[in-house]
């Protein structure tokens, strides 16, 4: 096991490749991401087999969850083989020793698809599990429940999805018909990296969550996002454009095996227009161009037609099974402060 040295651009570069490439690697075991949470503190482990090649990694961020004591979160990680026990029980103890004192919890919540046994055999290996025994949408910092397209044909009635025909037939007749439908109405999409797609961008973003009544980020966040990933093929903003206006937007992801589908903003009064039909397909087409087994909608409440993400996401994954995550593993270190650092998701 090694920290990573910040300074030492060979060894970022080469840890970098390595969460960007590995089938389960995440943009949020990135140390970019790092550097796009300012206001946390950073640390970032690897292991290297005999020949050197990096095969685990953990980004652990820190930040003071509640009075004078750190949480410290590994988001969507590690990037490492979560069913082997041992290695990861390592890696966090590792981590351990290479944070500050005053750490009252380590939290991973890899994307590994729930399972009983394994569950378990985290909780004999000393760790809090916190999932199916977590009813809401919010009680864990990430979603557990999301919708999933497989390129790769999984589910009921899916086959291999090859080209833009067979993407086109994975989706529901109606959502076709609304894409179709978006194309004729004269939207238009375009995708980019650049400040002023983050502009365009967050207009429909305060939009959207205005009109849902929920709170945004700040655009200063996006435009540290621009300027990270500018010019990066890993990332993009697509943006609908519709009579001159940009009515529909997206940011997105590729890292791993998977695009992820991160952020979307709407502007409702264009809704018959479907312009977030047509991003989503225009997305999608991504994914399929850069080879990739996954593209992740993000998460829902719950796998019913009555919640309202489920219902829009849905139609795009009709034959996809449901994608159920482990949750959050939690390696406590003071139990107070953990029970009331959990007040908060109550």
């Amino acid at each position: 096991m090694a920290v990573l040295d910040l300074n030492d651009a060979k060894q970022v570069e080469k840890y970098q490749r390595f969460v960007r490439e590995a089938a389960n690697g995440q943009v949020t075991q990135d140390p970019k991401w790092g550097e796009l949470k300012a206001n946390w503190g950073h640390l970032y482990l690897y292991r290297e087999n005999e020949a050197g090649d990096i095969v685990a990694a953990m980004a652990v961020l820190t930040i003071e969850a509640v009075p004078g004591k750190l949480l410290a979160y590994c988001p969507k990680g590690p990037v490492a083989n979560v069913s082997d026990v041992d290695l990861i029980s390592s890696l966090v103890k590792e981590a351990v020793e290479n944070l500050p004192e005053n750490v009252f919890l380590v939290r991973m919540d890899p994307e590994v698809e729930f399972d009983e046994k394994l569950d378990q055999a985290y909780q004999e290996a000393g760790f809090k599990t916190r999932n199916v025994n977590v009813k809401n949408m919010h009680g864990n910092i990430q979603p557990r429940k999301n919708v999933v397209l497989f390129y790769d044909g999984r589910g009921e009635g899916a086959s291999v999805i090859e080209n833009e025909e067979q993407l086109m037939l994975h989706f529901k007749r109606d959502y076709r018909n609304q894409i179709r439908r978006a194309i004729k109405d004269g939207v238009t999409i375009t995708s980019g990296t650049s400040k002023e797609d983050i502009d365009a961008f967050f207009e429909t973003y305060k939009m959207m969550a205005k009109a849902q009544g929920i709170t945004h980020r700040p655009i200063e966040y996006f435009y540290r996002m621009q300027e990270l990933w500018d010019g990066d093929d890993a990332f993009r903003v697509f943006l609908a454009h519709f009579e001159g206006q940009v009515v529909a937007a997206g940011i997105g992801f590729a890292y791993g095996d998977k695009i992820w589908y991160m952020y979307a903003g709407s502007n409702r009064a264009f809704a018959k227009h479907y312009p977030p039909y047509l991003i989503q397909w225009e997305m999608l087409k991504w994914g399929l161009s850069q080879k990739k087994v996954r593209y992740d909608f993000g998460g829902v409440g719950d796998f019913v037609s009555e919640d309202g993400l489920y219902k829009f996401k849905h139609g795009f994954a009709y034959h996809d099974p449901h994608v159920e995550y482990i949750g959050e593993l939690d390696y406590v270190l003071d139990e107070a402060s953990y029970e009331k650092y959990l007040e908060g998701f109550a």
